[in-house]
């Protein structure tokens, strides 16, 4: 376990949670081993406390082991959070949170993070377009604390904006599961797929030759949305996909919507507009 993660007994908690509370703020967390929120919350709490070593302390106390501590501070339910500072409780909060909310209880306590500074610096030269300079105080940002994932996110966000496809995914596919999960990433990530799909397909000027020919050529009417997603013509890929879906919706499969459904999940919140549109005319055909 980490150093600023402690497990709190009533004979540590004088130095754990009120001597160490004169340098950081120290969030406690009263659960037990029967509480499923207080599981749900553990990891949220445990990754916080990783992203941020510096800046506060997660003492967990067991209230089934150290009924005496819950007795004290009145815990009524659990998972019960105090935070606190220089001595005092400060703050409470009860029930599972989200990262967000423990972050905002406790930033009025914690030091200041010079990484996060650089990064909200290099964000307002991202919308100036100066992305060098965004980046250069990114990466440096990224050395001063290496676990704040989400600097990692805002460079690949000055990659993307830069052109610098293959570098934005190269990163992307090195960050944790869940930070995989925002909108940029998970349509960088989709869209990487379909590149790599495309090198699977048939040359593009056989695939238009056979379309001039036939254009109910299931076969190639696959094989050109891929293309059509590669080049991020992705609105020209989902007509491809519903007119594929329209003629023949058992190829491959059932490919074609399967294929729209991914492109709707990954896209709906950079492309919501198109998503919603493209998504009534499936629907429409569907029912």
């Amino acid at each position: 376990m980490q150093a600023n993660i402690i497990d709190v007994t009533l004979e540590n908690f004088q130095t754990t949670v009120i001597e160490n509370s004169d340098k950081l703020p120290v969030l406690v967390d009263f659960w037990a081993p029967w509480c499923a929120p207080c599981k749900q919350v553990m990891p949220i709490l445990e990754k916080l406390a990783k992203t941020h070593k510096d800046r506060f302390i997660l003492a967990k106390v067991n209230t089934e082991e150290q009924q005496q501590l819950s007795e004290h501070f009145h815990i009524q339910s659990l998972p019960t959070f105090k935070i606190c500072y220089q001595g005092k409780i400060v703050d409470s909060l009860e029930g599972v949170q989200t990262p967000a909310a423990f972050l905002a209880a406790l930033e009025k306590y914690m030091p200041t993070d010079e990484s996060e500074n650089l990064r909200q610096k290099a964000l307002v030269d991202i919308q100036l377009g100066n992305y060098e300079s965004a980046l250069a105080q990114l990466v440096e940002a990224s050395q001063l604390n290496p676990n704040n994932f989400n600097i990692h996110l805002t460079i690949v966000k000055v990659y993307l904006a830069q052109g610098e496809i293959s570098k934005a995914l190269e990163l992307a596919q090195r960050l944790p599961e869940d930070i995989q999960q925002a909108p940029e990433i998970k349509a960088l990530l989709t869209h990487s797929k379909y590149i790599e799909l495309a090198a699977e397909m048939p040359p593009l000027d056989t695939v238009n030759q056979q379309l001039a020919s036939n254009s109910n050529n299931a076969e190639m009417l696959y094989a050109l949305a891929i293309y059509q997603l590669a080049g991020n013509q992705t609105e020209q890929a989902m007509q491809s996909l519903l007119k594929l879906f329209t003629i023949q919706r058992d190829f491959n499969d059932d490919i074609a919507r399967k294929t729209l459904l991914e492109l709707f999940d990954s896209l709906k919140e950079v492309e919501t507009e198109l998503v919603n549109s493209y998504r009534r005319k499936l629907q429409n055909l569907l029912f």
